[in-house]
């Protein structure tokens, strides 16, 4: 087994190529039925949808190639939204979205916001599992185009 490079951090301009394949590649593969749900126009420019100053846009990077993604954009003074948590189908089971996950939520207490909130298809059923573990509860679910969707909420003490 070799050595796991892995790093989370901020996104950068020259990783947008990589992002938008990768959340492109998952969606296609593996949840095709659930793209219309998620229009991509927030990937056409990530450093104007996720650039206010309580917004963050994180990779997880292995060995210089995007394995992860997850934002963080403010919706009110008080609640952050979770968008764009995927993990490359080669790297899940290796703590890579847990790590994605817990820097996120370091970013939001810090950032003073009172809970978190993300919005999933309930086929995305690993995400959905991770958000749980972590203190995550159903708020609610509804129907878009054939899929279901479903919302979690995490109140930050």
């Amino acid at each position: 087994a070799r050595i796991s490079l892995l790093k989370i951090r901020p996104w950068k301009n020259s990783d947008s190529p990589q992002i938008v394949a990768l959340i492109m590649a998952v969606l296609e593969k593996e949840f095709p039925q659930d793209q219309g749900a998620y229009p991509a126009e927030d990937l056409k420019d990530l450093a104007k949808t996720y650039g206010g100053v309580d917004d963050l846009f994180l990779v997880a990077e292995d060995d210089n190639l995007v394995v992860g993604t997850c934002g963080v954009k403010a919706d009110g003074s008080k609640t952050a939204i979770l968008r764009r948590f995927f993990v490359s189908s080669s790297h899940r089971g290796q703590g890579v979205g847990k790590g994605l996950l817990q820097e996120a939520l370091s970013f939001c207490r810090k950032k003073g916001f009172r809970e978190v909130v993300i919005r999933t298809s309930s086929a995305m059923e690993q995400a959905i599992r991770l958000c749980r573990s972590v203190g995550f509860e159903q708020d609610g679910d509804w129907s878009l185009g054939g899929v279901t969707l479903v919302r979690y909420r995490l109140k930050l003490s």
